[in-house]
C-alpha cells in the first residue's frame, strides 16, 4: 500500500478505494488496527445518517437558476496585449480564475459541512425522543388512555409516573389549514399548560410525541389553535383524556 493506511479510514467508508489490493491491504489492516476499524465503522453510520437526511427532491427552479447564472460567468479570461514585439500568453488570467475558483469550492465546502453538521444534530435530536418515547411505553408503570371525538376521531396517551411523561398519538383526525394546527395542553389544578403542536399525515394519523413533564397534570387536551400555537385554550377541547392517579 502506497499511503498511511491510518488516512484511509474515510475513503474506505464511502467505498472510494478503487485498487483492489489497496482495498485488501486496509481490510486486514482494520483487523489489526481498532481505531481504524471505529473510525470506520463511525463513519459509514454517518454517511447512511446523512444520506437519508439530505436525500431531498431539489426545487424544480432549481435547474433553471442555475444554467441561467451560468451564463453570466466569464469561461476564458480577457485577453491581454503587451507592449514589445513579445505577445503576452491568454493564460495570465488564469492565476486569477482559479483563486476565485478555490474560493468559491472553499464556500461550498463550508456549506455542506453545516448541512451535515444540522443533519446529524436533528438526527441526534430524533434519536434522543424516540429514546425517550420508548421509554415512557416500555416503563413497567405504563398506562394507557384513549378519549374519543366522534366516531372516527381517537387519541390515544401512554403515561408513565416513574418517567413523569405522556406520550400522546392519533387517529383520525381532519387535515387543517395551515394556519392552523392541533395543540395539546397538560390540564391540572392550575389550569392548562400549553404542549406539542401536532399535525396528522395524509391518513389522518399524528405520530407518537412526548409532552412535558407530568407534574400534577391530571388530564390531556387537544385543541385547534393558529398555527404557531396559543398560551390558552381558544375554544372547547376537541377530546379530553383523564390520567391515571397510579
Amino acid at each position: 500500500m502506497s499511503r498511511d493506511p491510518h488516512t484511509l479510514a474515510g475513503a474506505y467508508a464511502l467505498y472510494a478505494i478503487d485498487d483492489a489490493r489497496d482495498r485488501l491491504s486496509f481490510e486486514d489492516h482494520l483487523t489489526r488496527c481498532a481505531e481504524c476499524a471505529e473510525e470506520t465503522r463511525g463513519l459509514r453510520e454517518t454517511a447512511a445518517r446523512l444520506g437519508v437526511a439530505v436525500g431531498k427532491e431539489p426545487p424544480p427552479a432549481l435547474r433553471e437558476r442555475v444554467l441561467a447564472e451560468i451564463g453570466l460567468v466569464r469561461q476564458l479570461p480577457p485577453a491581454v496585449t503587451a507592449p514589445g514585439p513579445r505577445p503576452v500568453s491568454r493564460r495570465v488570467g488564469w492565476p486569477r480564475v482559479a483563486i476565485g475558483l478555490a474560493a468559491a469550492c472553499l464556500a461550498a465546502a463550508a456549506g455542506l459541512g453545516v448541512v451535515a453538521y444540522r443533519a446529524e444534530d436533528a438526527l441526534e435530536r430524533e434519536r434522543l425522543g424516540t429514546q425517550r418515547i420508548y421509554a415512557v411505553m416500555a416503563a413497567p408503570d405504563a398506562r394507557t388512555v384513549t378519549g374519543k371525538a366522534g366516531q372516527n376521531v381517537t387519541g390515544t396517551v401512554v403515561m408513565s409516573r416513574s418517567q413523569g411523561k405522556v406520550v400522546f398519538f392519533s387517529t383520525g383526525l381532519a387535515a387543517l389549514p395551515e394556519s392552523e394546527t392541533y395543540q395539546l395542553w397538560r390540564i391540572g389544578p392550575g389550569g392548562a399548560l400549553p404542549d406539542r403542536l401536532t399535525r396528522p399525515d395524509a391518513s389522518g394519523r399524528t405520530p407518537p410525541i412526548i409532552l412535558g413533564d407530568l407534574g400534577d397534570a391530571t388530564e390531556i387536551g387537544v385543541t385547534i389553535e393558529p398555527a404557531a400555537g396559543s398560551r390558552e385554550p381558544s375554544g372547547a377541547p376537541l377530546m379530553v383524556m383523564s390520567l391515571p392517579s397510579a
